[in-house]
């Protein structure tokens, strides 16, 4: 016997799949082909631009990268997005929108102990990477200066890894030409020479 499904029986179906998703955030849809996250790359817009598992040659990378999030976005996501991930490194990076929307620098430098050391209580290693310059843009250049002058000397005192990227894109003017592809955010290029340094320090980490 063929059984007829009435629209108030498919709707009262629908409605359950839906609450059921929302109870458990949609993770039975794709715990089957969830495999052990290692490395989570954690970041704004600019880390959300890379192919990470292709560009670090691993399927065991997470791009947790948010267009347009600051750090204090990131704060709030940290638990979600990386902690329960339970990987072994999470590679950090942000603060360029903070410094576009006018957020004071102490609240971003604040954000960051918050980040490093919520990783730290989770034995997660995490790897503080240099905000970008932008390109030609001195007043946003010093601040960016100021943010990482200040993560170097903390992660030097909490020996947490400092990863500095700058020095491989950008020149004292700031985010070189050749590496952009609007004054902000970065192209292949950069992004191959941003993974090479990334891999070059997963060997000394995992």
């Amino acid at each position: 016997m063929n059984r007829k499904y009435t629209p108030k029986a498919l709707l009262l179906f629908l409605c359950s799949v839906l609450l059921a998703g929302i109870l458990t955030g949609f993770k039975w849809m794709s715990d089957q082909n969830d495999e052990k996250i290692t490395i989570v790359m954690f970041g704004d817009s600019i880390t959300k631009g890379g192919d990470w598992a292709t560009l670090l040659g691993r399927s065991d990378v997470k791009n947790s990268g948010f267009p347009g999030f600051t750090t204090s976005h990131l704060v709030w996501l940290l638990k979600e997005n990386v902690i329960d991930l339970s990987p072994r490194v999470c590679f950090l990076e942000g603060g360029i929108n903070d410094i576009g929307v006018g957020i004071p620098l102490d609240r971003t430098k604040s954000n960051y102990r918050s980040l490093i050391n919520g990783l730290l209580e989770h034995q997660i290693t995490p790897v503080v990477q240099s905000i970008l310059y932008e390109q030609d843009n001195p007043e946003s250049k010093v601040q960016v200066d100021s943010l990482n002058s200040y993560l170097k000397a903390y992660c030097q005192n909490k020996n947490v890894y400092y990863l500095d990227i700058n020095g491989k894109l950008s020149s004292s003017k700031g985010l070189n030409a050749q590496y952009t592809t609007d004054g902000t955010h970065i192209n292949q290029d950069a992004y191959e020479i941003w993974a090479t340094e990334v891999r070059n320090l997963l060997k000394s980490i995992l």
